[in-house]
């Protein structure tokens, strides 16, 4: 079950990149974003969806995640048990509500998921099963 504050939060970022014109990582604005895990000030923004074209995929869609640099630098590595949990958590979060949108727009349950297979190329939520 994906958390209602990781859904919301997401729901933010994912309307702020379509409000915004120039699609870019954040660098503009670093001084009015805050940490989502600490509150700090000065927030560095990390791309959930990691590699080529998943980065430039998470800046237009807007699955990015504000963090101070010790969070983001963790994220990153991905190699505690914690960075592991939390970018899977992201990653579900942004992939059900990416469907969610989708399925608002009446597109049926199965094409949304097949959309998302087709943008970011996995499934991360185990209930689902694309075809």
């Amino acid at each position: 079950m994906i958390d209602e504050k990781y859904y919301l939060y997401a729901v933010e970022q994912m309307d702020r990149a379509k409000r915004e014109k120039k699609k870019y990582n954040g660098w503009k604005d670093k001084a009015d974003r805050v940490c989502f895990y600490t509150g700090r000030p000065y927030a560095e923004r990390h791309e959930v969806f990691p590699g080529r074209p998943n980065r430039q995929i998470s800046i237009a869609h807007g699955f990015q995640v504000d963090l101070c640099p010790e969070k983001h630098r963790e994220l990153q590595e991905n190699i505690t048990p914690w960075a592991k949990a939390e970018n899977q958590k992201w990653r579900e979060t942004y992939e059900q509500l990416y469907i969610d949108e989708q399925i608002d727009e009446c597109v049926s349950a199965n094409d949304a998921l097949e959309s998302w297979m087709q943008l970011i190329g996995r499934n991360y939520i185990e209930e689902l099963t694309p075809k």
